[in-house]
């Protein structure tokens, strides 16, 4: 009897631990495969879920982004972890931006409910499915690099700021967030100066922290430089070839074909890059 009543409490305690893990942490603990596995289950009820945060973003990201941007006639953007495209979205709802941007999430699910969303600009809006960093771009190749809503759900933190910073062209923003003490995330919650440090020492000045909504505060940084535009560039001048490591994609039918190596990087039939 005793042995049945232990096996049940550790199956519950098991139970309760898993639980935390993928819906509380979202599999940050796990492996990428497996965390992408999950928001492919998520996708279709994502944007539900976070529709309260998501009536802020003209006024909380896409206004303040393109007011640091004045001198920037038509930023090269580049957003990790997109999700379901939100700031794509919020952007090209703008008539003041003429940018371009390319958004990267480890979950097919997830770019598929992107690429719906943003039907109707896809010409200024590439998806990109992959899993790890570094990301397949060159050194300072954007005018901005955002990252919303993800450092804490991954492994750490300084790998990712270090991509960044690598990412941007000098003078360039990085637009990210900080998890709150709301959050209950323990263990991944930094406070708003130990945030700041870990921005410095990747790089980065000119840190401002701003109250966004109860999970999140809004982050802007800046890379030291003077900011010389990157200019619009299709995904397939940018993109990194998997085998001979230099840019230059041409399009086929349902793929990229680098124009040194022949290496193809397939597209499915919603227009996602799956990078291998």
């Amino acid at each position: 009897m005793w042995l049945w009543i232990l096996i049940a409490v550790v199956l519950a305690a098991l139970l309760v631990l898993a639980d935390r893990e993928i819906y509380f942490y979202e599999g940050v603990h796990l492996s990428p495969r497996i965390q992408a596995w999950l928001y492919d289950r998520w996708s279709k009820k994502y944007d539900t879920g976070k529709g309260e945060s998501q009536k802020q973003d003209a006024e909380f990201l896409a206004k303040p982004l393109l007011a640091a941007l004045t001198d920037v006639p038509a930023p090269l953007i580049l957003d990790v972890a997109a999700g379901t495209g939100r700031l794509p979205f919020a952007l090209l709802r703008e008539p003041d931006f003429k940018g371009n941007v390319i958004a990267v999430d480890i979950s097919l699910g997830m770019l598929s409910r992107a690429a719906a969303k943003l039907a109707g600009s896809r010409d200024r809006v590439s998806l990109l499915r992959y899993e790890k960093f570094p990301l397949p771009f060159p050194d300072e190749s954007f005018d901005v690099v955002a990252c919303l809503e993800a450092l804490e759900v991954m492994p750490e933190m300084e790998s990712p700021l270090a991509e960044f910073a690598r990412l941007l062209r000098p003078g360039g923003i990085l637009l990210t967030s900080r998890g709150t003490e709301a959050s209950g995330r323990k263990a991944k919650v930094l406070g708003a100066e130990e945030f700041t440090r870990r921005l410095n020492r990747a790089g980065f000045a000119d840190v401002q922290i701003t109250p966004w909504w109860r999970l999140f505060d809004r982050v802007f940084a800046r890379k030291p430089g003077v900011l010389s535009p990157a200019g619009i560039k299709p995904v397939s001048e940018l993109l990194l070839c998997p085998k001979c490591r230099q840019t230059g994609f041409q399009q086929q039918a349902s793929a990229l074909e680098c124009v040194h190596c022949g290496r193809s990087v397939a597209v499915n039939d919603r227009s996602v890059i799956i990078y291998p």
